[in-house]
């Protein structure tokens, strides 16, 4: 892993400990003032913290973690920093959870932490962000990942933090190229789902872009779909035709079905039921999911084709098998369409799927189409 920031442990387990000059510090948080809280305000701060007021319950924690104008008190300042935390302040959930890391006032509990950091890295707190990367570097709280410590350190960087910043430089030059890649592509998805970080397409599409600049096939096909749709790029669609056909040359199956998508529906090219159902039969045969669904719908319109329902059935219960709903409700409903001769030619295929035919009619019946 990355041996010129092995210290980093040290320096999470013991904030108070002199700074390495040389090594990442986790106790930085360059978005923070020191504590100004001096005896005489005491008495008014502690009653707006108790009012509700989330900035004072903050700044008390602080003075209670500093001892600055109030006796030190760890568990007091922890206490604080929670109900402060539990209002969504950010810089109160960084701290608390940097309290749980170390065992400062409250009981000692990694996962806990990493619980309170991500939530404060999802408001693009740049200390939680950087805390992140620590415990993906570590293995606190969370597996060993670099590539996911590598993603939370760059984010930490672009933030403004600057131990990230000496941590991303150490690591460009120590990690594998792939492992770099992964760490875009991750970054890509967090913003892009909305999960880990706030949702934005742009930024999305500024990573997915990173990564497909390194070639990466996937990366290459998510950018061109975000072309294609104008999602946080303007729209493009001779450029993202060309990177999903580009990486269909090396038969991606999300490629694959971009190709589908771009001639079932005419993007920049002549609608073409006949290709876009071949692009599909490819992506399908990987088991891509979206193609088995925009596949199926062809075969039951004869879009391209013949209609064959058959095949549609077919490729429903297989996405049945990956627990999704909407594909068992597609099923009952072309059930009732189903000829008897049709039926009995699934029989053979159904039991190729381990699926008993006559099982599954029951619970056909049972389904709401509607």
């Amino acid at each position: 892993m990355l041996a010129s920031i092995i210290s980093l442990a040290v320096t999470l387990l013991w904030p108070q400990a002199a700074a390495n000059s040389m090594a990442p510090h986790a106790d930085v948080r360059p978005q923070e003032s020191p504590p100004q809280v001096h005896a005489e305000d005491i008495a008014q701060l502690r009653a707006q913290a108790e009012g509700g007021i989330a900035s004072a319950q903050l700044k008390l924690a602080r003075a209670y973690e500093s001892g600055v104008g109030i006796p030190q008190d760890d568990q007091l300042a922890a206490l604080w920093y929670r109900r402060a935390a539990e209002q969504g302040n950010s810089e109160a959930q960084d701290s608390l959870g940097a309290k749980y890391l170390t065992g400062q006032g409250v009981e000692r509990n990694k996962e806990e932490a990493v619980k309170w950091f991500r939530k404060s890295a999802r408001q693009e707190n740049a200390s939680a962000m950087y805390r992140l990367g620590a415990a993906y570097y570590n293995g606190d709280g969370v597996p060993v990942n670099d590539s996911l410590s590598y993603a939370w350190f760059t984010l930490a960087k672009e933030a403004g933090n600057q131990d990230a910043t000496e941590a991303v430089q150490r690591a460009d030059s120590e990690l594998k190229p792939g492992t770099i890649i992964s760490a875009f592509k991750k970054m890509a998805e967090m913003y892009e789902k909305g999960g880990s970080l706030p949702e934005n397409q742009a930024e999305a599409a500024r990573w997915w872009s990173k990564a497909a600049e390194k070639g990466d096939l996937d990366a290459q096909v998510a950018l061109a779909i975000k072309m294609i749709n104008g999602q946080g790029v303007p729209q493009d669609l001779a450029r993202g035709r060309h990177l999903c056909n580009e990486a269909a040359k090396h038969n991606d199956h999300r490629a694959e079905y971009c190709m589908g998508y771009i001639y079932q529906h005419g993007l920049g090219v002549t609608r073409d039921d006949k290709k876009a159902r071949n692009w599909y039969e490819l992506a399908a045969a990987k088991s891509e999911i979206h193609a088995m669904r925009a596949l199926a719908l062809m075969e039951i319109a004869g879009e391209g084709g013949k209609t064959d329902r058959v095949t549609a059935f077919l490729l429903y219960a297989r996405l049945a098998e990956t627990k999704d709903q909407d594909a068992l409700r597609s099923m009952a409903k072309l059930r009732k369409e189903i000829t008897p001769k049709e039926w009995e030619l699934l029989q053979k295929p159904l039991l190729h799927l381990r699926i008993d035919p006559s099982k599954l009619d029951l619970v056909l019946q049972h389904i709401d189409t509607q």
